[in-house]
This record gives C-alpha cells, sequence and structure tokens, in this order.
C-alpha cells in the first residue's frame, strides 16, 4: 500500500494529546512571558505532561488585552477577572496582575477550585501572603509563586552540588539584584516600575527573588539588619505634578541561617548602569560557586578536592549539556539557552505536578515559599526603621 504523501492537518488542540486548559490574568510583561513559556512547553519537552491551551487572557484595557490574547492565540479574553475564574473550562489560573492584584484574584481562583500561580512578590504584605496561603492551603489545589530563578539551570545545578554536600559545610551567601530605573531623580514616575502605588518597592518587587535564592541555596533565615532607603521622596509625574514616594529604591540587609550560615543581600533601584544584575556567591569549607544572570548559561565551581592541587581555582561550567538539569529538546549541547527559559521550565513543573499529582515543593516555590520571603521583606524593613537586628520568627509569628 502506498503511503498517503499529501497534506496531512494536525492541530493538538483537538488531538487525542493530554491538555490543560489555561487562565492567564495579566497582558503586561509578565503576562507575556509566561504565554511565550505556554508555547514552547511542547517543543522544549518532547513528552510534556500536558499540551498546555490557552482559554483566556484578561485584563482591564480591552484593546490590549485583545491584541495580546490574540497574538499569543488565545480562544478568547476577559476584562473582567472574575469573568474568567469563573469560566468552569480553566483548570489552571496564572495571576500575572500588578502586585496589588496578587490577593483578592488568587484567593477567589482556589475557591473555585483552579490550580494557581502567581507571581512574586507573593502579595502586597505578608498578612495577605498568609491568607493566600490558607486559602490554597484549604482549598487542596496545587499552587505555587513563580520564582523563576529556581529553574534556570545553572541555578538547579548549584541546588543539586548542595544536596550532595560538594561544598561541605556553608559559611557564607552573598546576592545582589541591581537596576538602574530610578537612579536620575528627575525621571518620572510612570517610568519607574517600583515606585507606582500598585507595587511594594525595590525590596518586595527584586529584593525578594534574591530571599527566596538565599532559602532554596542555603536555608532557611534566622534573623535580619537591615538598612532600606528612599533616595528620592518626590517626584514628577509626566503631567508635571509632584508625587510622594514611599517605596524603597535601595536596600542592604546582613542574614543569618538557621544552619549558621551568614550571608548579605542587597537589592537596588538606583544603581546606575546596571540593567538586571543578578549574582550570588555561596563559601564552604570545601568549595564555592558563583552564579550571573547575565551569564547564565554559566556556573563558576571551585572545588578543593579535585584531581590536580595544581589546577585548583574556579571553573566556567557550561551547563548545556545533556546531563544537566533542564537540557531542552530543541536546543543541541553548548547552545545557550534564554532568560525565558526560567519560566518554560518552571511552567512545566507545574503543569507536571497537576497532571501526576505530584507536589510543588521542594523545588517549585509553593505559596508558603512566597509567604515566607514576604515575611523576610518585611523583617528587613522593621529592621531598618529600628535600628536594630531582628528575629524571623517574631514577625512571622506576628502575621
Amino acid at each position: 500500500m502506498v503511503a498517503n504523501k499529501g497534506f496531512q492537518e494536525i492541530d493538538y488542540r483537538t488531538a487525542n494529546t493530554a491538555k490543560i486548559a489555561i487562565g492567564v490574568l495579566g497582558y503586561g510583561f509578565m503576562g507575556k512571558v509566561h504565554s511565550n513559556a505556554y508555547l514552547k512547553i511542547p517543543y522544549t519537552y518532547k513528552t510534556p505532561a500536558a499540551f498546555p491551551e490557552l482559554v483566556a487572557m484578561g485584563g482591564r484595557t480591552e484593546e490590549k488585552v485583545e491584541d495580546t490574547a490574540r497574538r499569543f492565540g488565545y480562544l478568547g479574553y476577559y476584562t473582567d477577572w472574575r469573568s474568567l475564574i469563573e469560566n468552569p473550562r480553566i483548570q489552571v489560573f496564572d495571576n500575572c496582575a500588578g502586585e496589588n492584584m496578587h490577593y483578592e484574584p488568587s484567593v477567589a481562583a482556589v475557591e473555585q477550585g483552579k490550580h494557581l500561580i502567581c507571581e512574586k512578590p507573593l502579595a502586597m504584605s505578608a498578612d495577605e501572603a498568609k491568607k493566600m496561603l490558607d486559602a490554597a492551603e484549604r482549598s487542596g489545589v496545587k499552587h505555587m509563586c513563580m520564582f523563576n530563578y529556581r529553574f534556570i539551570p545553572a541555578v538547579r545545578l548549584a541546588r543539586d552540588l548542595l544536596e550532595r554536600r560538594a561544598l561541605g559545610t556553608i559559611y557564607q551567601f552573598r546576592a545582589r539584584y541591581l537596576q538602574q530605573q530610578g537612579h536620575s531623580p528627575d525621571e518620572v514616575v510612570e517610568n519607574i516600575w517600583y515606585a507606582k502605588k500598585t507595587r511594594t518597592g525595590v525590596l518586595g518587587g527584586i529584593g525578594c527573588h534574591v530571599i527566596d535564592l538565599a532559602r532554596f541555596l542555603v536555608g532557611e533565615i534566622s534573623a535580619v539588619s537591615g538598612i532600606v532607603k528612599t533616595f528620592h521622596s518626590k517626584r514628577k509625574t509626566k503631567v508635571g505634578d509632584e508625587q510622594d514616594i514611599d517605596a524603597d529604591e535601595g536596600n542592604v540587609a546582613l542574614i543569618e541561617f538557621e544552619n549558621g550560615a551568614i550571608g548579605t543581600l542587597e537589592s537596588s533601584g538606583v544603581s546606575t548602569g546596571r540593567k538586571n544584575h543578578n549574582t550570588w556567591e555561596i563559601n564552604g569549607s570545601k568549595g564555592s560557586l558563583l552564579f550571573d544572570l547575565e551569564d547564565l548559561n554559566h556556573l563558576q565551581v571551585y572545588l578543593e578536592e579535585g584531581p590536580l592541587k595544581e589546577t585548583w581555582g574556579f571553573s566556567n561550567v557550561s551547563v548545556t549539556e545533556p546531563f544537566h538539569p533542564f537540557q531542552t529538546l530543541i536546543l543541541p549541547r553548548g547552545h545557550n539557552a534564554g532568560w525565558e527559559y526560567g519560566h518554560v521550565h518552571g511552567l512545566h513543573h507545574f503543569i507536571n505536578c497537576v497532571v501526576n499529582d505530584l507536589p510543588v515543593a521542594p523545588y517549585g516555590a509553593t505559596f508558603e515559599d512566597g509567604y515566607k520571603a514576604q515575611v523576610v521583606v518585611e523583617a528587613i524593613k522593621l529592621s531598618s526603621k529600628m535600628g536594630k537586628r531582628v528575629g524571623i520568627k517574631s514577625i512571622s509569628n506576628a502575621s
């Protein structure tokens, strides 16, 4: 029999393959990043747990949400988030809205029985974050706070090495996340993401990333001593009005871990020349690790138990081999993956947990991790205000 060589139409949405229905709230930067990640999952993984089906996107401005939903291939859109979460077809609600819109839609979604992803920071406060955690746990749904850097291959390799105690006893952790958006006193409020009233400031917005990495790689934080600073307390708007700014613009914290290690955390929105500088280093009794997001396909590794003493030193390890974490189907060895793959791997991890009823933790950040990061944020702010060291348990017990 001669095989049919004609055109054979295929469509994964109607094919006999496992699918999972996605609803995304937010058409801005993160809404686009998550949408892109869902589209990439089927060709990043040879056998994904399920093919993401982009059912609906939600957003306030109809022209913008319709345009974004159309370009990413959503089946439709809503301008009311309540209608989005009430859609019975949607299985996973992905909250990519502004920080001030994390709490109410997320709690409503889990009450509808939706599995839930929420961008970081989990909420505007530790109190809100705790309520979100409690609601998610009561409902029994899967929940994940999208700390995407956990899913960068070099970061996961670092976690693997630490779990194998390749570095011995951990002594120190230091991390910084630096951007420059607000470095000029003449920059208008609308162009500075952290200065908007819907945001939690630099510490909550990007500082939470290095807080989560500290916890993910080294362990629970027990105490902090912080300085939080607003350098420009007043700024102009685009129309020339003066606006008071209470969001922090830079911060530094000394931290203590429950396991005895110490560290420093720094985040800034006024680091002139820095676009998205995210780096960390870990020092242990047998070795050290260094990561720089601007070189995200490499992990700097120093292990003192190397084969030749004469060659001891940091090695620049390319994390693109098939035996490294998250090697992609589409990229062969030695071909660098981009920043967006942190979200691709993270969202695939969550879908796999939903489909196969697996725990999101410890590699994915649950709402508990989002809450704990928020507790540390508030402890650093309190320490700065009081001018003294603050224990984490005293803050979490008060939440």
